[in-house]
């Protein structure tokens, strides 16, 4: 009488499989409510950790799975591999988020110059949560990852504060950046809309800081100035965007400092997002993106910092 091996089937390769789908429409429903709807991102992050630890979980069920086909050539082979494939692609932003929190510094408030005063003219608002940090969030940017915060300096242009001005507000405009308060530019965009009396009078509340032209100066006008010259009073222009990233839908303040003094005028930014003491080098990638178009349009006039 012929013996007929029936091959047993994997129940892990089976659930994992299932996990795996479960897993990736779980972290879709979730990055479509937070991108474009209402969802907050402290209760996204936290969808976000449990659906990795499902992951996870089905990860290893897949790999029972595989160990089950080879011992005792159990059914279910191709569900391992699918299931594998899948929950290793919902793995992905919790592995690289994980990365970023732990090799770069915690903070959630980036600046190019740690020596010149970038005053926010609104106070930009965080939402109550378990992500929210009271830290200061200002840091001194000598950091060592240089390859996000490689290019985070101040930016010199040899030329005038209105050239500076118009290529800004046009690569803000590009990169879908909403203006919440400006100061400073009312001789430069007379045809504009100005801020109303409520408006005006928070914005005018925190001092404009001056140019401060003594630290870019040479030896010789140093001396100018030892002998009673006066020193060159510039322009001094502040800008405030709120920003949604395309991807994520994070929310990103902004502000834009311009100091002018004789020979250049300087660019200085500030970036901050809203929730959480981590910002994963988000708000350094904006700031160098946004200073790097800057500097395609004032191409051969940008000068070391």
């Amino acid at each position: 009488m012929p013996v007929v091996y029936r091959r047993p089937s994997s129940v892990s390769a089976i659930w994992s499989r299932k996990i795996g789908y479960f897993v990736i429409i779980l972290l879709l429903t979730v990055w479509v409510g937070h991108r474009f709807f209402d969802l907050q991102t402290s209760n996204a992050v936290v969808v976000g950790l449990l659906a990795s630890v499902i992951a996870a979980l089905g990860l290893g069920l897949a790999i029972i799975g595989f160990s089950m086909l080879w011992l005792v050539g159990a059914r279910g082979g191709r569900a391992s591999f699918v299931g594998l494939c899948l929950n290793l692609v919902a793995l992905l932003p919790f592995g690289f988020s994980l990365y970023r929190y732990v090799s770069l510094p915690e903070q959630y408030d980036v600046v190019t110059s740690s020596d010149v005063p970038i005053e926010w003219l609104r106070n930009p608002s965080r939402p109550r949560s378990w992500l929210s940090s009271d830290s200061s969030g200002e840091v001194i940017l000598n950091l060592n990852n240089t390859r996000i915060y490689g290019q985070l300096t101040e930016r010199r242009y040899e030329g005038a504060i209105d050239r500076v001005y118009r290529a800004i507000r046009a690569v803000a405009s590009e990169e879908k950046l909403r203006v919440i308060a400006r100061e400073g530019d009312d001789f430069l965009s007379p045809d504009e809309p100005q801020l109303d009396e409520g408006e005006a009078a928070e914005t005018t509340s925190i001092p404009v800081p001056a140019p401060t032209p003594r630290d870019r100066i040479n030896a010789s006008v140093q001396g100018q100035l030892a002998d009673g010259a006066d020193l060159f009073e510039g322009s001094t222009i502040r800008l405030q965007f709120a920003k949604g990233s395309l991807i994520l839908g994070l929310k990103h303040d902004i502000l834009v400092l311009l100091t002018e003094d004789e020979t250049a005028t300087f660019v200085n930014m500030r970036a901050a997002t809203k929730q959480g003491p981590h910002d994963l080098g988000l708000n350094a990638e904006l700031i160098n993106s946004f200073l790097s178009k800057v500097d395609n349009r004032l191409l051969g006039i940008v000068g070391a910092g």
